[in-house]
């Protein structure tokens, strides 16, 4: 699983957790060296037999690091990528707010970017919003990872999932504003693939995941929420995925037994989660199909031997 792929250090936030280019080069080597067979998603899906060396690589959110980073190198070396895209960025030439919060924490020390939310959250508090105070907030979210540490995940949490969403959304656009720059449409153009670029990569044998439109949390969503969240990504990759036979790439990971059966009344065949380890097709679900990270690889580690 794989998200932002760039050259990190000469870029303009190299802050921003992602992976080195180069990196990502040498894990393809690394896994061409340990005989890693490179497979495509019909042989995941339709049930090809696999060796227990399957390596499938799938690229989250429709960054244009996939398009101008990681398209040519793996069409130089005749591998398919799986690739997703939330429909709003499209449609509506919006950054998605799990981004802005991205290059709000890419941009200035964690400390700081804690100490403007907490001040948000103060002025909000009130009338028109009802949430707990700071203390409290802190205290139910800010709990470290493997990736961040508490401080990141609680501002992340905050700003993802505890709010209402108006707040939210809200609040991301003035730190955005504030910190990171003001000229939103120009960043999208600067940050995620467009259309003509989607469809020549499917022509050239990438294929494409739905990966929502709004990039929800799909098992908070209410089932008419996520049957038009499903709706509308369906209709913007129109003549890109297969409405009939295209698979779910579940935002965040986010998928429970409601939206596994929801999905597949709109055509799904399978799902991606971010769940970190091995998939057996003998054992999982494939609606369910875990994910090892690119940090789970060498250089980064060697996760992937934990299974």
């Amino acid at each position: 699983m794989y998200h932002y792929v760039r050259r990190l250090r000469e870029s303009r936030y190299p802050g921003i957790k992602g992976l080195e280019l180069q990196h990502f080069k040498d894990q393809l080597a690394f896994l061409r060296q340990n005989e890693f067979e490179f497979v495509t998603v019909n042989d995941v899906v339709h049930g090809r037999a696999l060796s227990s060396k399957s390596a499938l690589l799938t690229f989250d959110d429709g960054y244009i690091d996939h398009y101008m980073n990681v398209f040519p190198i793996l069409e130089q070396h005749g591998i398919q990528g799986v690739f997703s895209m939330p429909g709003k960025i499209i449609r509506e030439k919006k950054i998605l707010d799990v981004n802005k919060i991205h290059f709000i924490l890419a941009s200035l020390d964690i400390q700081a970017v804690k100490k403007l939310l907490l001040q948000k959250l103060d002025f909000y508090r009130g009338a028109e919003f009802s949430f707990p105070s700071n203390e409290e907030l802190y205290e139910k979210l800010a709990a470290a990872n493997r990736f961040d540490n508490k401080d990141t995940v609680f501002v992340k949490r905050v700003l993802q999932v505890e709010l209402p969403e108006t707040l939210r959304n809200r609040i991301c656009d003035e730190l955005f504003r504030d910190i990171v720059t003001e000229r939103e449409s120009a960043f999208v153009d600067e940050l995620y693939m467009n259309m003509d670029q989607i469809r020549t990569m499917k022509r050239h044998g990438m294929s494409f995941a739905i990966h929502g439109y709004d990039h929800y949390w799909m098992n908070r969503l209410s089932e008419s929420a996520l049957r038009k969240d499903l709706n509308q990504a369906l209709d913007v990759f129109d003549g890109v995925i297969n409405p009939y036979n295209w698979i779910n790439c579940y935002p965040y990971g986010s998928c429970n037994e409601d939206v596994i059966r929801i999905s597949k009344e709109h055509g799904a065949v399978s799902g991606l989660t971010t769940r970190a380890t091995i998939y057996h097709p003998e054992r999982d679900n494939i609606f369910e199909i875990p994910r090892l990270d690119t940090n789970d690889f060498p250089p980064k580690s060697e996760g992937y031997l934990q299974d």
